[in-house]
């Protein structure tokens, strides 16, 4: 037996060890893994080196149509940065609110990905009964819902259309993903900031209090049990957040957490000292909030971790930078996801195989593509990502290909490297240059749920 692609010499990872072998692969699939020994004779043969192979990286949560990033330029990044499938959320530029959108954003994606995609859709207000349903059926991932205002752009559904709409996810198994905040705090917050004539970057943080996301999150828990509706609570931000999910499980509610990077790594400090190039909502928490989430994370407690890529140029975030709530709430993330983790085993408040749970398998499960993505496993799409765990890079602004052209990072040094992303048999990046063109990325639908 000859297969397409054999790679061999590594250390396969999965969320249940570690063991020494190599991935056959066929027509973009995994067939076999083994011992090298044991792998059958390869058209094309990669040698690792010795290097860890993980899952193919999912980020379950990124908004790449976002001016300056485009889908192209976003998913391009991806792959630079070692994600090998990306789950568009929707913003306020391309909301993804009825069937006809979603068709669009799905038809602009084929023709421009970088990255195999899902696309997950949005819940306004003012849409008819039916509307999520349908989407769903086109095989939307997930639909996002703001329980605090996103703007014009996104009509706010308020407490009773989001019981409406719950409802309606839980009667066709759906998931809802949920932006945890609460609108009267936040805006009565703002009122009074404003008044006073703050302008300095810790307002920021008294305006989106951890009180804000605690109540929200114990409303949508109380919701999403009263329609027996399934619900992620995206960019989870704080501790007692989480021990509230948990103990609401217990209970018999389908609620799922996802935090990222930002709450791993950056504190109220960052923000005061850095201002807008450190706004995002929730905002970063305290230094004890971050090492506890860390600890949650490692223990199993939180599912997923992703980035909430929401790249805004460098002009529109200097707006903040004698006014902070002028500035737009986001930052990039996508290009330093996996480094950043990585780092994080090397520092060893996290494992390679919770990455390979939290970054790969459990959000497959969670969005209904698993086993097709999230494993290595026969019969799963061939998708993998070989990881140098002594390579430093040194994050700089100059080095970012997403389109802002900036990240938060700028200036850390950071230990553990994505130095080759295979994406159905084919590598897709290798040494941080990016082979997939425009276009070769595929709609991965959603399949089934946890």
């Amino acid at each position: 037996m000859k297969v397409d692609l054999v790679v061999k010499n590594a250390r396969i990872v999965t969320p249940r060890g570690i063991f020494e072998g190599g991935v056959a692969v066929e027509g973009g699939v995994i067939v076999a893994l083994a011992k090298d020994p044991n792998l059958p004779a390869g058209d094309r043969v990669i040698d690792a080196g010795g290097k860890h192979i993980l899952p193919g990286v999912l980020d379950g949560h990124a908004h790449t149509y976002l001016p300056p990033e485009t889908p192209s330029t976003g998913t391009r990044a991806a792959a630079k940065g070692g994600v090998t499938t990306l789950l568009e959320m929707p913003g306020t530029q391309m909301g993804c609110f009825n069937p006809a959108e979603f068709e669009k954003k799905r038809d602009l994606f084929k023709a421009t990905s970088h990255v195999d995609f899902c696309i997950h859709a949005g819940c306004a207000s003012g849409y008819p009964d039916g509307n999520l349903t349908a989407m769903y059926k086109q095989g939307a991932t997930g639909f996002k819902f703001f329980i605090s205002s996103a703007g014009p752009k996104w009509p706010q559904t308020l407490d009773g259309e989001v019981l409406e709409r719950f409802a309606e996810i839980g009667e066709f198994g759906g998931l809802a993903l949920i932006h945890s905040e609460n609108d009267a705090i936040l805006r009565d917050n703002l009122k009074r900031l404003q008044a006073a004539g703050r302008r300095d970057y810790g307002a920021h943080l008294e305006h989106r209090p951890p009180i804000s996301e605690i109540e929200s999150g114990q409303r949508m828990i109380t919701f999403l049990k009263a329609t027996d509706c399934r619900g992620m609570l995206v960019h989870t931000s704080l501790p007692e957040v989480v021990h509230d999910a948990h103990r609401a499980r217990l209970d018999g509610v389908k609620i799922l957490l996802e935090t990222c990077p930002q709450y791993l790594y950056l504190t109220d400090e960052d923000v005061v000292k850095n201002g807008p190039w450190n706004k995002f909502a929730p905002p970063a928490r305290g230094k004890e909030d971050k090492e506890a989430m860390r600890r949650m994370l490692a223990d199993g407690r939180i599912d997923s971790v992703a980035t909430d890529h929401a790249p805004y140029s460098k002009e529109r975030k200097q707006e903040g930078l004698n006014d902070m709530f002028a500035a737009p709430n986001g930052m990039p993330g996508i290009e330093t996801f996996v480094h950043l983790m990585l780092n994080g085993v090397n520092e060893g408040w996290i494992t390679l195989e919770c990455l390979a749970a939290v970054m790969a398998e459990n959000p497959a499960r969670i969005y209904g593509i698993y086993p097709k993505k999230g494993t290595l496993t026969p019969g799963a799409d061939a998708d993998m990502v070989i990881c140098d765990m002594k390579k430093e890079t040194k994050i700089r602004n100059d080095d970012q290909i997403t389109a802002c052209g900036w990240t938060p990072y700028d200036g850390m040094t950071v230990k553990g490297a994505p130095v080759m992303s295979i994406i159905r048999g084919e590598v897709a990046m290798e040494e941080g240059a990016v082979r997939f063109k425009e276009g070769s990325g595929t709609f991965v639908p959603r399949q089934g749920s946890l």
